[in-house]
């Protein structure tokens, strides 16, 4: 990869010494001195990259919520959770022997599972999710959620629509 470095230190750029290195890590985000771009459409992406990194955030989200309504004991839990264990999801492997699935097979599962240790099963509960109903309706809020914030960081304001709708 190679470092564009600003017209104002070309000659770092020939620098055989660490000193180039550091100076290309240094300013990597200066992006106003080697990029070419202005201070507003910096702003521009920095808003898009926001909104899209919410938008990986609320598609992860769905994704732990679908998989553990489809294929986790939820309600399973809430009925008794001190003697349940959560389940994250099951394991389908078609090069599991019958050791291996006897060794996964746990939590009250008819199949090898994966147990859930990340405590997203008291999570949900904490914030009042019971059923695996309340659970597909989260994912299914989250999947909007993400259509509408991706949307939303791939069309950003410009100055041009800004001023355009704010002239009196």
């Amino acid at each position: 990869m190679a470092l564009r470095f600003p017209r104002f230190s070309q000659g770092l750029a020939q620098d055989p010494t660490t000193r180039r290195i550091w100076f290309g890590i240094a300013t990597a985000h200066d992006f106003e001195s080697h990029d070419d771009i202005t201070e507003e459409r910096l702003y521009q992406n920095i808003f898009a990259s926001h909104f899209g990194q919410l938008a990986i955030i609320f598609l992860w989200t769905s994704g732990n919520l679908f998989h553990v309504a489809w294929q986790g004991n939820f309600e399973s839990w809430v009925k008794d959770p001190l003697h349940v264990r959560p389940i994250a999801h099951a394991i389908w492997d078609p090069h599991f022997g019958q050791p291996a699935v006897e060794a996964f097979t746990r939590g009250g599962a008819l199949g090898p599972v994966n147990i859930a240790y990340s405590g997203v099963y008291q999570w949900w509960y904490t914030i009042g999710l019971r059923t695996n109903e309340d659970l597909y309706t989260g994912a299914l809020f989250f999947i909007i959620s993400f259509c509408h914030i991706l949307n939303s960081g791939l069309v950003t304001p410009s100055t041009e629509m800004e001023t355009k709708r704010f002239v009196v």
